[in-house]
């Protein structure tokens, strides 16, 4: 071979290396063409994790991942910056699919996807049941059955259901309502018929079940809560005045009163000229909170809620927030639905607002952690009821007799699932990770839902 061929060879793997030196380079660094975009851009990738185990992840149809024997979850890289679909399969389990946007550079995460099982298993622990409520320590569980002239109602362990139960009568009958002590040791039962409201204590401690009637409480009692103290004692607030009722023993604490909340140091109530104030149990101011008095018109109802470290007001259908700095309450921002409930996540990051047909998140941008707090509709149905936190990331909730389990992460299309048991009501225990429903005057659990 001559000479100068020789050079023209070298100079021709020399021009090769550095033309191809930078692609190679860009390549390792993630750097890719795209031929859609004509140009070139960084790549991010997909990480995903799932609770249990999935038996395969796909993305975008072509690229299939199996999670490791030891691990839930898989990270796929250099994925071009756009859409790409994520497919999780399981068997036994409900598919599940999601359409999440890939940053240049970035990392997207689906990291607590919750699969749950396609039969789930429910036996029956409770039958001839008309409604029932499950104490706060998820142990404890009261069922009622209303009769012609009088309400029975049971009191037995969830932990050993057909053990010995409690039970009691009382001579009325009508919509009931439970609501516990908060170490669920007593149980105020109310029942409401068109006339009046009736309101019985229970104590779950004597061996001989007794319900003793409050005659103080009626349908004009309002804000009924257990003192924090005393789980035989209530409050409640009858024409401006709160009152403490323990048996049948009623004592005014507070004139000029519209709304209180109970915390575990005192009382925390707002005047009937707006002042936010601070009391004992006994009703002994402590101090005042507010340096401006709220506008309150003695016309609505009023509300106190203590979410997330902060105090919130609720007027109707209005909710505010008080301004720490300012010692005032300020207008917050709301969806538009009335007659709402709030809901706090177990980790206290989200909440829920919800009424019986649209359910919305108020979190941070998913996508952007950082981003300020922004309200999304995740949910439109016909009768909500009894929703309530499956865990940190994922709500369980009855619409129109079905059972609907929903996540929260609303990027793409919400997965939701529609379980095929019915259910008049339900409750979601989370210590055990089962699900109670009344269905057809039976209670029945399922098998655990949550890992």
């Amino acid at each position: 071979m001559r000479k100068k061929t020789r050079l023209i060879i070298l100079l021709f793997c020399v021009v090769c290396f550095f033309a191809i030196a930078p692609i190679l380079v860009a390549y390792s660094m993630g750097y890719r063409f795209d031929f859609e975009n004509r140009k070139i851009v960084a790549t991010g990738g997909i990480y995903v994790r799932t609770f249990p185990t999935a038996e395969q992840i796909t993305v975008d149809s072509n690229i299939f991942e199996k999670p490791g024997f030891f691990a839930n979850s898989i990270f796929v890289q250099s994925l071009l910056p756009k859409s790409h679909t994520v497919f999780i399969k399981k068997t036994g389990y409900y598919d599940y699919s999601k359409i999440l946007e890939v940053q240049e550079n970035q990392v997207t995460k689906l990291e607590n996807v919750l699969l749950i099982k396609n039969n789930i298993s429910f036996s029956s622990i409770a039958d001839n049941v008309d409604y029932f409520s499950v104490a706060p320590n998820n142990q404890s569980i009261i069922t009622g059955a209303s009769g012609t002239k009088s309400t029975t109602f049971n009191y037995f362990s969830l932990n050993n259901p057909t053990g010995e139960s409690k039970t009691f009568s009382v001579p009325q009958i009508g919509n009931a309502n439970i609501k516990w002590s908060d170490n669920s040791s007593t149980a105020l039962i109310s029942l409401q018929n068109s006339a009046n409201t009736f309101y019985y204590l229970y104590d779950s401690a004597p061996t001989k079940p007794l319900a003793i009637r409050l005659s103080y409480l009626d349908k004009n009692s309002e804000l009924i809560a257990f003192s924090p103290q005393d789980p035989k004692t209530v409050f409640y607030i009858k024409n401006n005045t709160l009152y403490s009722v323990s048996g049948n023993n009623s004592l005014p604490v507070i004139n000029n009163i519209v709304s209180f909340k109970l915390t575990g140091s005192g009382i925390v109530w707002l005047s009937t000229k707006g002042a936010l104030l601070n009391s004992d149990f006994s009703g002994k101011l402590i101090s005042q909170n507010s340096a401006e008095n709220f506008a309150v018109n003695t016309k609505k109802q009023y509300e106190i809620l203590l979410i997330q470290g902060k105090t919130f007001l609720k007027e109707n259908d209005l909710l505010f927030e008080f301004n720490q700095a300012k010692k005032a309450f300020e207008e917050f921002l709301t969806p538009a639905i009335s007659n709402y409930k709030i809901l706090t996540s177990p980790d206290n990051k989200n909440l829920i607002y919800q009424n019986s047909e649209k359910i919305f998140l108020y979190s941070s941008d998913i996508a952007n952690p950082n981003s300020k707090k922004i309200f999304t509709e995740i949910f439109s149905g016909t009768q909500i009821t009894d929703l309530q936190w499956l865990n940190n990331d994922y709500i369980i909730f009855g619409d129109n007799g079905k059972v609907i389990i929903s996540e929260i992460d609303y990027r793409g299309s919400i997965n939701t699932i529609t379980l095929p048991q019915t259910a008049l009501s339900m409750f979601f225990n989370q210590q055990t990770g089962k699900l109670y429903v009344l269905s057809e005057n039976s209670i029945l659990v399922s098998e655990k839902i949550t890992p």
